[in-house]
């Protein structure tokens, strides 16, 4: 790709920069070498710029390893062993680690980020693609992917947003608002610190707990608690272990896309006590094994 100072002009790029840009670049440098020349020169947000302006390409960097301060390449990163950078790592493309990835600022790819270790970013992850990790993924700023599978926990300080589907081998805590757009799948206790919204079901193999709301479009089932510090509204059922619990002031509904009629059979709700407040679906007692409060608090099913 051929970059000429008109070129970069009608992009209208900072004054700044486009200072730089005369001052320092070669008439035939290519568009990766004017990339190379920004970071090099510490100007690693105007080279971020200049590959959101001019797009991505096809080439690959190979690589044993990498290490480096930070890293701006237009194409696909591959990479043999771990990654670490201590500061910004942009691709136009993918990344593909056979170990660990950590970036010690934001990671920003064009497509899917692979990793055959664990995955540790400082500040924002976001890709375009599918995020990948053999082991956990720690993000200390914002979430944001396509698909995300882990095979341990995911702990993201801020928000997270999936596209699609979340499968995670472990427990899944969020300091801000969680979505994914379609089915979300974790092994362990699932903790969001605003609301949880997911556009499918939600299967936790401990408590699904959410400091605001937590809503679903199908259905929420937990071998803990389900508890939520707002209103808990699904749009199919709820099977708790555990129990039930909105926040105070707030309802639990159940059923919400579904027939009245048809209650009994796609929007049952199950938990170790009928939930306080529980405002719609079809209560159908304690789940099975829980003798010693199903007496207490199951009596009849019948509707909310």
């Amino acid at each position: 790709m051929d970059i000429t100072k008109a070129f970069i002009k009608a992009k209208q790029p900072c004054a700044d920069g486009f200072r730089w840009y005369v001052r320092n670049a070669h008439e035939d440098s290519s568009y990766q070498e004017l990339l190379d020349a920004l970071v090099a020169a510490g100007r690693v947000q105007d080279a971020c710029w200049l590959l959101t302006q001019f797009g991505p390409t096809d080439a690959t960097l190979d690589l044993d390893e990498l290490g480096a301060d930070d890293l701006v390449f237009a194409g696909t990163v591959r990479v043999r062993r771990g990654v670490d950078i201590t500061g910004t790592l942009r691709t136009g493309r993918g990344l593909h680690a056979e170990g660990g990835i950590r970036v010690g600022g934001s990671l920003h790819a064009g497509a899917d980020v692979h990793s055959g270790g664990a995955v540790t970013i400082g500040e924002d992850l976001m890709t375009a693609g599918a995020l990948q990790a053999a082991w956990s993924v720690s993000v200390q700023g914002s979430l944001h992917c396509e698909t995300l599978r882990a095979g341990w926990e995911v702990h993201c300080e801020g928000d997270a947003r999936m596209d699609g589907h979340a499968r995670i081998g472990g427990e899944l805590r969020t300091g801000g608002a969680l979505r994914c757009s379609k089915q979300l799948q974790v092994g362990a206790g699932l903790d969001c610190g605003a609301t949880l919204q997911a556009g499918q079901g939600v299967e936790a193999e401990g408590d699904v707990r959410a400091a605001m709301h937590l809503l679903a479009g199908w259905g929420i089932r937990a071998r803990g608690d389900i508890a939520a510090g707002g209103a808990i509204r699904v749009g199919e059922s709820l099977w708790a272990d555990g129990y039930i619990l909105a926040g105070d002031g707030y309802g639990v509904y159940a059923g919400m896309d579904v027939r009245v009629d048809a209650w009994e059979s796609s929007a049952s709700v199950r938990a170790r006590r009928r939930p306080e407040g529980l405002r719609s679906g079809w209560w159908a007692g304690a789940p099975p094994g829980c003798q010693e409060e199903e007496d207490a608090c199951a009596g009849d099913s019948h509707a909310a």
